[in-house]
């Protein structure tokens, strides 16, 4: 769908972005190609996908369909030529123009792709908003400044986990790579899980072992607990049992590249003496887990060089060790679970000790992970004004050592989080360049996906966000609707600006359909505030059925909700 007109503004600003070094290039004169896209022979699909992409939006902005081609010496030597080299990195490119082509060079199975993407995206000016809404510029003739780009990701591995972000097609033209997102080999693929998170129990199954074997699982007051525990991490079999499964998940899962070992979702860790022993050296219990995982992570290494293993820094894990240190192919995943969300690591005296594990984990590794948090789990319509902590937080990330970065957001059917979509995309331009500038994208987003309504939603966000700014409320992600940034004076100018968007809207029926959409947020706030009220319970429930939404908390099924409101 192209949601709105191209506009001189937006020229200006995708232009912006290219260095101009000598005389034009021009691609398409009057709505006649001018050259082809050449290929090298036998590209690999996601370098075929590159080209149709190259052909499918130039035809659509100008109406002229270049031929793909593939090299040789009645190939095209006007238009682009796409080509794989093993000297840059994965999903490195470069973009360039040499004589009458521009040469788009990759490394890796995406980097010729994600080249592509941003010459179409920041040279003409298209846009990805939404899985629903793009923008595609239209222009019948197209001439090009001189271009020399060399990029490549901030980060190895990019994911925003939104349901609204898992989309395939959305996912590389933002250029994410999450385990979440629906890219399949054509795609260039992504960085792939085995089991994600939480494996203890797949690794040791307490069902399997608890009866013969209690040993192997956490002593705590005493006790071996059965179920949902922890392991007993010094335990030599645990590490032999261990280690065979993750064998045999490599060998289930071929295409997948990182593997978790990682704690449960819980408390429960292991008090025997031998731990206990560990966790005084180390002086933190993440001390006994990380021997554990390198331990695992040496017995693999040889046998799967390019496999890495990932486990936690969370909860009883989140402070580091003062010895051991994580070995080549372990990742770490910090996950600062009770950090305010209202402001960046730096900037409120809640996040100190957030942020102090942050600098010190950084110290001793230059390769973590982080698993970060951007919804509400209570409450996935409700608002939570985090734009501020996302825009500080991934550049300090990136300072701190971070080559990974997963920000959990709302993940249940069809989706619904609040401000997922304007998120999701916020978090893929920054994943990639830490120093996009936050205001235009959040400034071009508005406009791409709410038209003329856009400067009334700005001002909802910057009210919202206001009473963090002047440092006056914190923001955490189970806070309940009475939240001190969810006021009744809030909630009441909130709503006179959506009143206002939907106003501005009229004529446009995509820009109504999104402001309708966003003021769902400020509908469940209301009711959740009055659950009396039930004309706001049918306005909500109508919402929720014809957007599709299947939660609207974590885990709840969405019939449970429309139960709870009357619905």
């Amino acid at each position: 769908m192209n949601a709105f007109p191209f506009t001189a503004a937006l020229v200006g600003f995708c232009m912006a972005l290219t260095p101009a070094v000598s005389a034009d290039l021009t691609l398409v004169k009057d709505g006649v190609p001018i050259g082809a896209i050449v290929l090298e022979a036998n590209a690999p699909a996601p370098v075929q996908l590159g080209a149709k992409e190259l052909q499918k939006y130039v035809k659509e902005m100008s109406g002229a369909e270049l031929p793909i081609q593939t090299e040789g010496k009645n190939a095209s030597r006007k238009g682009f030529l796409l080509k794989n080299s093993p000297k840059l990195g994965e999903e490195e490119f470069t973009l360039g123009t040499k004589g009458a082509q521009v040469i788009i060079t990759g490394g890796g199975k995406r980097g010729v792709l994600y080249g592509c993407m941003a010459f179409l995206e920041d040279t003409l000016g298209c846009r990805w908003y939404t899985s629903r809404i793009t923008h595609i510029p239209k222009m019948a003739t197209i001439i090009l400044r001189r271009l020399k780009v060399h990029e490549k990701p901030a980060f190895e591995y990019r994911e925003p986990y939104y349901t609204e972000a898992f989309n395939g097609v959305w996912a590389y033209h933002n250029r994410v790579n999450g385990n979440s997102q629906a890219l399949d080999n054509n795609m260039g693929g992504k960085v792939s899980y085995g089991p994600f998170v939480h494996t203890f129990s797949s690794l040791v199954p307490p069902e399997k072992y608890f009866a013969t074997h209690p040993e192997y699982f956490s002593m705590v007051n005493g006790k071996r607990m059965d179920g949902y525990a922890q392991l007993c991490l010094t335990n030599p079999d645990v590490l032999k049992i261990s280690i065979e499964q993750v064998r045999q998940w490599i060998r289930d899962m071929p295409n997948a590249t990182i593997f978790s070992v990682s704690q449960n979702d819980t408390g429960y860790n292991c008090q025997c003496d031998k731990c206990k022993a560990v966790e005084k050296e180390e002086g933190a219990p993440s001390g006994v887990a990380l021997r554990f995982v390198n331990a695992v992570a040496d017995a693999i290494k040889q046998e799967s060089p390019n496999v890495l293993i990932d486990t936690l820094a969370y909860q009883w894990t989140e402070d580091p060790p003062k010895l051991v240190r994580p070995h080549s192919n372990v990742r770490v995943r910090l996950a600062p679970i009770s950090a305010c969300f209202a402001h960046p690591m730096d900037g409120c005296t809640e996040n100190k000790k957030p942020y102090a594990n942050l600098q010190a984990w950084g110290k001793i590794t230059n390769q973590l992970y982080i698993w970060h948090y951007s919804t509400n789990f209570a409450n996935y319509f409700q608002p939570l004004p985090d734009l501020d902590e996302i825009a500080g937080d991934i550049p300090i990330f990136k300072k701190n050592g971070v080559v990974g970065l997963f920000y959990e957001g709302a993940y249940g059917p069809l989706g619904g989080g609040e401000m997922a979509e304007l998120k999701s995309y916020l978090m893929a331009k920054m994943m990639w360049n830490t120093s996009a500038p936050v205001k235009p994208i959040i400034t071009d987003f508005l406009k791409g996906v709410y038209g003329p309504a856009a400067p009334y939603i700005q001002q909802w966000l910057d009210l919202l966000h206001q009473p963090a700014r002047e440092s006056k409320v914190n923001a955490h992600i189970y806070d309940p609707p009475t939240a001190a940034y969810l006021s009744p004076a809030t909630i009441a100018e909130g709503l006179k600006l959506f009143d206002q968007a939907e106003q501005a809207a009229r004529g446009n029926d995509v820009a109504v359909e999104e402001v309708q959409r966003a003021r769902l947020a400020l509908e469940y706030v209301q009711l959740m505030q009055n659950p009396a009220n039930k004309d706001l319970a049918v306005i909500v429930a109508e919402k929720v059925r014809r957007y599709g939404f299947g939660q609207a908390r974590e885990g709840e099924p969405i019939a449970d909700f429309l139960k709870r409101i009357g619905q």
